[in-house]
């Protein structure tokens, strides 16, 4: 069952919609009314619905500052509004559609076998995605001196000798792995999970941001945590609260 909520100021094209979506989608389950919009900004994320049908024009907060007051989007929307002219905002954001009122029948059905069908190829790449997690760890379980790490990649596993990895840059939930050659590969895990993953070898998190192949380093440069100068040319940050740790380990 997709479960799905319903914005409007206007209580009766709350009531409508949600008329018409029980009569028409059986698949969708629709949590909750909200004609207040900032009511609906508060619970939207507690409610964790698949998909958001949204008006645009109301009071205080519009349709576009209620998305962008809850942040980072996990749902898909569906905007529903009288204007027209809204149409192309809509498309920058990435909305699954747009409904004008009033809303159709049959452009409200095409709208949810849409979202079925976006839904069911998210649920496919995320069993792709738990299966490659499972075989990276299962992997990870393999003696320290086969010296090989395995990197889960868009159509499988990649088999990097670790030595080849100059360095590893977190970005919120993915990190790139830098590799001699110029070569780079983006892999969907933190940077605490690929932490883990490389203790095994001599590799350190220097920074928040930043992992790095203590092998690779050509030169510090003191400062307030420092700066690590690798072979590729790049710079890379010490921390303040790992400066003392790193130097540790480069004067062993």
């Amino acid at each position: 069952m997709i479960n799905a909520v319903i914005v409007d100021d206007e209580q009766i094209s709350l009531n409508a919609l949600a008329a018409k979506i029980k009569d028409l989608c059986p698949g969708l389950n629709v949590l909750k009314l909200f004609d207040n919009p900032k009511k609906a900004q508060e619970e939207i994320p507690l409610l964790r619905p698949d998909v958001v049908f949204l008006d645009i024009e109301m009071p205080n907060i519009n349709g576009f500052t209620l998305l962008k007051n809850i942040g980072p989007l996990n749902f898909e929307v569906i905007f529903t509004t009288a204007y027209s002219e809204y149409a192309i905002a809509a498309l920058r954001i990435s909305a699954l559609d747009f409904l004008l009122k009033p809303i159709d029948p049959a452009e409200l059905v095409t709208a949810v076998d849409k979202l079925q069908e976006k839904l069911q190829i998210k649920a496919g790449h995320s069993a792709t995605l738990e299966k490659q997690l499972s075989l990276f760890f299962e992997y990870q379980k393999q003696p320290a001196q086969l010296n090989k790490i395995a990197l889960p990649v868009l159509n499988g596993l990649e088999l990097i000798d670790s030595s080849t990895i100059i360095k590893v840059e977190g970005e919120n939930v993915y990190s790139v792995f830098y590799l001699s050659g110029g070569r780079k590969i983006v892999v969907s895990r933190t940077l605490k999970e690929v932490d883990k993953m490389l203790s095994r070898w001599n590799f350190m998190r220097v920074h928040k941001s930043f992992i790095i192949n203590l092998n690779y380093i050509t030169r510090y440069v003191k400062g307030e945590g420092g700066t690590v100068i690798l072979s590729d040319g790049s710079e890379v940050e010490v921390s303040r609260r790992s400066r003392n740790e790193f130097l540790a380990r480069i004067n062993k």
